[in-house]
């Protein structure tokens, strides 16, 4: 029956399916809002800065979902998609199979109004109330980070008999209704990626317009895909103590007699440990690092690893990852790789220099 309806054109799909819902509920949310409400130590402002990041995710993806939702475009849709190819991973907002493409959407609610010069980078202008800029500062492409996602999922494809050549293609939306993207000097291949989220309807018609003459897969097969993703998605599960290296006196709350005895002992002992490092350091023993030191290290690295390859401090790794290097303090790749943007690429090139480090 399915074949004589492909063969006559009948269409069953006439507005957008999801194989995959989103949803309001947010696991890893709950998650680190419960390990907050635990935590008594210092570290808990970390845990909140990660739950303010989440939720402003979470918002932008709500307003991209609400966008699909009401395209009325004949798609199969699925939110929320990790997979892995062997060595390689892929986290995927959204992925749009049409008849024409697949599109895999990432999503940005980044803030700021956000320039992007005619060398592909770019950049980020923070202002305060009265308009003036208060902070510039380089950021990673989003188009380089989903164009390796869609690699991946292309040639896992591919790999897997799904698909031949049926187009694969990246949509970066900025989900923030507030930010402005400035793309007029951008090269035309990151000017038809990059969008705000109330043009994407438009954006996805245009694409299906523009890529109709030479495709048009059979409902099947948009279902085949679907399922393709449904089976291979693999979730995560995060090991927060070890990200924020939580041991169990950050869960302990001490009275103002406790930790006034604490702090009394602290001193005598720092005091004893100061004299033992001085000791050690001077028969060769390494004194760890300081903050300060980790920064300035990592900085010159960055800073000479740049120059070599010609390209922007911000490529090899942004003040945002080296926050997170020298929190976690990775001790092998499988840390480092742990870090948003360090994918197998980055750990190849720097993974081994910045764990010396």
């Amino acid at each position: 029956m399915a074949i004589f309806k492909n063969l006559l054109g009948i269409r069953e799909i006439k507005s957008p399916i999801f194989y995959k819902e989103f949803k309001e509920e947010n696991r890893q949310l709950f998650d680190l809002i419960e390990l907050r409400d635990k935590v008594k130590s210092n570290k808990k402002e970390y845990i909140e800065r990660d739950i303010t990041f989440l939720k402003a995710g979470i918002q932008g993806e709500r307003n991209v979902y609400f966008e699909i939702k009401n395209s009325f475009i004949p798609m199969i849709c699925l939110h929320d998609i990790r997979i892995q190819d062997g060595d390689y991973v892929a986290q995927l907002d959204f992925i749009l199979i049409t008849a024409q493409f697949i599109m895999i959407l990432e999503t940005k609610k980044l803030n700021g109004d956000i320039y992007v010069n005619q060398s592909g980078d770019f950049i980020r202008y923070i202002k305060n109330r009265n308009g003036q800029v208060i902070k510039k500062e380089g950021i990673y492409s989003p188009i380089a980070q989903n164009g390796r996602h869609v690699r991946i999922v292309k040639n896992m494809l591919i790999k897997n008999g799904i698909i031949k050549n049926l187009p694969v293609i990246s949509g970066v939306v900025i989900a923030n209704p507030k930010s402005i993207v400035n793309k007029s000097k951008a090269p035309s291949k990151i000017k038809y990626e990059i969008f705000r989220y109330d043009q994407l309807t438009d954006v996805i018609s245009n694409k299906i317009n523009y890529y109709k003459k030479d495709y048009n897969i059979f409902e099947d097969i948009m279902k085949n895909i679907g399922e393709f993703f449904i089976k291979n998605n693999k979730s995560i599960t995060f090991d927060y103590n070890k990200k924020y290296s939580l041991t169990e006196e950050d869960f302990i709350k001490q009275g103002v007699e406790e930790t006034f005895k604490e702090s009394v002992k602290e001193e005598i002992v720092e005091s004893v440990i100061e004299k033992v490092v001085e000791a050690k350091i001077e028969v060769g023993v390494k004194k760890e690092k300081s903050y300060e030191e980790l920064v300035d290290e990592l900085k010159q690295y960055r800073l000479n690893k740049a120059k070599e390859e010609k390209v922007k401090p911000y490529f090899v790794y942004n003040n945002e990852m080296m926050e997170e290097i020298i929190k976690m303090k990775p001790k092998n790749e499988e840390e480092l790789i742990a870090i948003r943007g360090f994918g197998p690429v980055k750990i190849e090139k720097y993974g081994q220099d910045i764990i010396k480090l």
